[in-house]
């Protein structure tokens, strides 16, 4: 195998110990334990990584522009503390013609839409709770919905937006949720019932 010049791309944005607002866009941290594994994995290999840094300025992504590499390595995340940038940046790595592992620009993006993967777990016969989907000024098929509910962003990553006061027992409750996902995250807000249990990330 030809030895590669691989980037190793991540983002940093932010320390742990720096204060955090209430309701705040989570703040990242350099993920450097799995960008170090990444690194020595290539270079047992016999690649010749190299660190390819995001930190959310414009500079950086000018640097991404310029390096010299056969492929990279995307571990981006967020970009500027913004976890649905993810998509943006393998956008920009198409628009520059490179080469990257993961998922594209699309996939990425359809990934990011929980009300639409949810519809089609549901056109597989995959159980997935109800559902409701209420964008600004219209609700979208909310039949067969009952209290208690969760409430959540439709196109957020991971946990982003749900936590305490994200599970609704009353319309009161669930009308001032949907406020707050609007509101905060400019995006529809995402009903679905409760389920009481155990919950596994995969």
């Amino acid at each position: 195998m030809a030895k590669l010049r691989i980037g190793v791309l991540y983002d940093y944005w932010w320390d742990d110990d720096e204060e955090r607002v209430e309701g705040e866009r989570p703040k990242k941290k350099s993920p450097e334990e799995d960008v170090q594994a990444v690194y020595e994995a290539l270079k047992k290999s016999g690649h010749n990584p190299v660190f390819v840094r995001l930190d959310g300025t414009a500079e950086s992504l000018i640097e991404l522009a310029r390096s010299q590499t056969d492929l990279l390595f995307n571990l981006v995340e967020s970009f500027a503390g913004d976890d649905s940038q993810d998509t943006n940046i393998a956008g920009y790595l198409e628009l520059l013609g490179r080469r990257f592992t993961g998922a594209g620009s699309s996939g990425l993006y359809l990934a990011q839409d929980k009300a639409l993967a949810k519809k089609i777990f549901t056109f597989h016969g995959i159980h997935t709770p109800y559902f409701s989907t209420v964008y600004r000024g219209r609700t979208e098929h909310s039949h067969d919905i009952k209290f208690p509910v969760i409430v959540k962003p439709a196109r957020e990553d991971g946990s982003i937006g749900i936590q305490f006061g994200a599970v609704c027992g009353s319309i009161k409750e669930l009308m001032e949720r949907i406020d707050y996902i609007h509101a905060e995250f400019d995006t529809p807000a995402l009903i679905e019932e409760y389920i009481e249990g155990r919950e596994l990330y995969v």
